[in-house]
């Protein structure tokens, strides 16, 4: 973080743009997108990611006679694609709260209503898969560059993706939103300064007030579960709901989404601002990654053996 602050400090000083015009936020996040997201790929498109890289990764395997089972592809309207405002400011959906209380959101299906396959781990694989798929021993962590005659390329399998993909940088972010980059950055510094801004500070005050009248002693919202039990629990108890659905209907009631969105997009905006060159670059590499994930994801993998 110290390295934004000091280019930030580096840099001409922009006039300051027009405050972010503060939305009512009466049914949570939806329809809400920071001025971050413009430099991100879209919910759908870190999806199709880590899709594609779970495909390019089976396809690896396969070629070294490795099975890596590989789930079903994501569906463009799955029910399951998170954006970055979700649960940024604390629970927020009334629909999750009144099913789901706190706990994350399921189903039996994945999206498109296929049954989901959780990704596969290191401990179900037999060691050669492991060798093949990290590309090292896996009792002494050695590079390994061969298997079965063929050379291994280095990291094994994982790194497929970025052999079909150079632009594949950062993550399922997409560029600079993994690790010290500088969206990553911008997206913690903003949600870590904006909860000191006067307007979100208020805002907590009115929802921890109105928690306290429907008997909840809770200061905070982002530690509303600090001692809930029954988050260890496969599904929320009675309580945990009632609580939930509180929560965000004392969200709703103060308008704390709305305001705690603003203030985060005004400090967003004069951080975009500050680092428009860099910014600018980042955006050409995401173009280029939304143009390459497409056609990787329109590729028939099962019939396809990159080289």
């Amino acid at each position: 973080m110290a390295a934004l602050m000091l280019a930030s400090c580096s840099e001409p000083q922009l006039a300051p743009s027009a405050p972010v015009p503060t939305p009512k936020a009466t049914n949570g996040v939806k329809g809400l997108h920071l001025p971050i997201e413009a430099y991100m790929l879209t919910a759908s498109q870190a999806a199709d990611y880590n899709w594609v890289r779970q495909a390019a990764t089976g396809s690896c395997m396969r070629r070294f006679g490795q099975d890596y089972p590989v789930p079903p592809q994501p569906s463009t309207e799955g029910s399951q694609m998170y954006g970055l405002l979700e649960r940024r400011y604390g629970i927020a959906d009334a629909q999750s709260a009144r099913i789901f209380g706190y706990h994350q959101p399921h189903s039996s299906a994945g999206p498109g209503g296929t049954a989901a396959t959780q990704p596969v781990t290191l401990g179900q694989l037999s060691e050669s898969a492991r060798t093949v798929l990290t590309g090292a021993d896996p009792k002494t962590g050695a590079r390994v560059t061969e298997y079965a005659g063929k050379e291994l390329p280095e990291h094994g399998c994982l790194a497929e993706l970025e052999l079909l993909m150079p632009s594949a940088a950062g993550g399922p972010g997409g560029p600079a939103s993994g690790g010290e980059g500088l969206v990553t950055e911008i997206k913690a510094q903003t949600f870590t300064d904006s909860q000191t801004d006067a307007p979100v500070t208020s805002a907590i005050a009115a929802w921890s007030t109105c928690m306290k009248s429907h008997g909840y002693d809770i200061h905070d919202p982002l530690s509303a579960t600090a001692h809930m039990d029954s988050l260890s629990d496969p599904a929320p108890d009675a309580k945990e709901i009632a609580q939930a659905q509180t929560d965000v209907a004392c969200k709703s009631d103060t308008n704390l989404i709305g305001i705690w969105f603003a203030a985060e997009s005004d400090r967003q905006i004069a951080l975009i601002n500050r680092h428009a060159e860099e910014l600018s670059k980042i955006k050409q590499t995401l173009a280029t990654e939304v143009t390459d994930l497409a056609k990787l994801r329109a590729r028939d993998w099962n019939a396809t053996t990159p080289s």
